[in-house]
């Protein structure tokens, strides 16, 4: 059972932005106890590995014990997991799919250790049980744990093959804190991880956006030899088709995509975990809405600049759509960030005033239904 002591603390937590939780958090979570044997492993235990010490690409993945195999006597964890290999073959067909890669690269799913990938055999001395390899534990203080061992173990198996892995929003270490505490957080992430990332994210999309224009290179392409075949007024008409087929070409594509995008944020909301409330799946819409106007007005207005500053047949309209696809996105990413809770509150609070107004309006409707049988009957014959 809860202790009051934590209920308060965690209504506090909650009434602080993102950056104040997690320093917060950082400060209460920065207890660690060392694993040595895979039996240290304890079901409910919050658990890390530090990947590439050292170097600039040093993180910690972070996964929850789920519980002891009865065949193998061995730990059982879960966690948003992939193995590079799997991730390098999902990568291609997932830009060609939905221009990024992101989501796709990992799933959340359980193992028994040693698992061949996370933690090898030869990681584990089969006669004593040490580890070659460091884990740690995370030491979750009393007056911080939200739910039972029993219950943290039930959240994280509700979310078994979840596929809507992002870097910065819902990576492992964001998981395993959902499981013990209901915040969807990660405390690893800073700004410039984050900015590091919405830039590769926007260089996923532009290179997405480069296979977009194939159609109107192709059409540039035929406007060359049409030119030589029947002089400069073809030339100039299929010179405007090209501009047209890249425009509609980018407006199509984008419009699927946001449609994509926000059906998954309707699944997640749906689901009641990522998106708990409507106001925070319409601030998600917005932002899938935002970002496809942005990064196809870039793309246009890149083109027009393109052709203008760089007089290259092709070159120039290819070079400024991809840059004003990248532009866009980033500058999109910056406008939505200021403004999607802002519109999902406004849009939320409408919906909640015509849910009202409807409400008021069935209870008229039904009172007078009933006004018009009283009259009726009362009537004389």
């Amino acid at each position: 059972m809860v202790s009051r002591e934590s209920l308060e603390i965690w209504k506090d937590i909650r009434k602080r932005k993102s950056e104040e939780q997690k320093h917060l958090l950082r400060w209460q979570l920065q207890a660690r106890e060392p694993i040595r044997r895979l039996s240290d492993m304890k079901p409910g235990d919050h658990l890390l590995m530090t990947r590439n010490p050292g170097s600039l690409l040093e993180y910690a993945h972070h996964f929850l014990c789920s519980g002891i195999d009865e065949i193998s006597g061995k730990p059982k964890i879960i966690h948003y997991y992939n193995t590079p290999g799997n991730a390098m073959k999902q990568l291609f067909p997932t830009s060609l799919g939905s221009g990024s890669c992101l989501e796709q690269l990992g799933k959340i799913q359980e193992a028994t250790l040693p698992d061949g990938d996370l933690i090898a055999k030869n990681d584990v001395d089969s006669e004593t049980d040490l580890l070659r390899v460091e884990v740690e534990r995370v030491v979750w203080p009393d007056e911080l744990r939200q739910y039972s061992t029993e219950e943290v173990i039930a959240r994280a198996l509700r979310r078994m093959n979840e596929k809507y892995y992002h870097l910065i929003n819902n990576n492992c270490e964001s998981f395993v804190m959902w499981c013990l505490c209901d915040l969807n957080i990660s405390l690893q992430v800073t700004k410039t991880g984050k900015a590091l990332s919405e830039t590769s994210s926007a260089a996923i999309r532009t290179l997405w956006h480069g296979i977009q224009q194939l159609p109107k290179v192709g059409a540039e392409i035929w406007d060359d030899f049409a030119a030589a075949a029947a002089g400069r007024a073809v030339r100039n008409a299929f010179s405007k088709l090209g501009i047209g087929i890249g425009v509609v070409s980018t407006m199509v594509i984008e419009t699927i995509m946001a449609i994509v995008d926000i059906r998954k944020e309707y699944a997640k909301w749906r689901g009641g975990v990522l998106n708990k409330t409507r106001k925070e799946f319409i601030a998600e819409v917005v932002d899938k809405v935002i970002l496809a106007l942005f990064r196809t007005g870039g793309s246009i207005a890149g083109t027009i600049v393109g052709q203008i500053f760089i007089p290259v047949p092709i070159v120039g309209g290819l070079v400024g759509a991809l840059l004003g696809m990248f532009g866009g996105h980033l500058v999109g990413k910056w406008f939505s960030a200021q403004t999607k809770e802002a519109f999902g509150q406004a849009i939320d609070a409408l919906i909640n005033e015509l849910d009202e107004m409807k409400a008021k309006l069935k209870a008229h409707s039904h009172k007078f239904e009933q006004n018009i049988k009283n009259i009726y009957c009362f009537s004389p014959k």
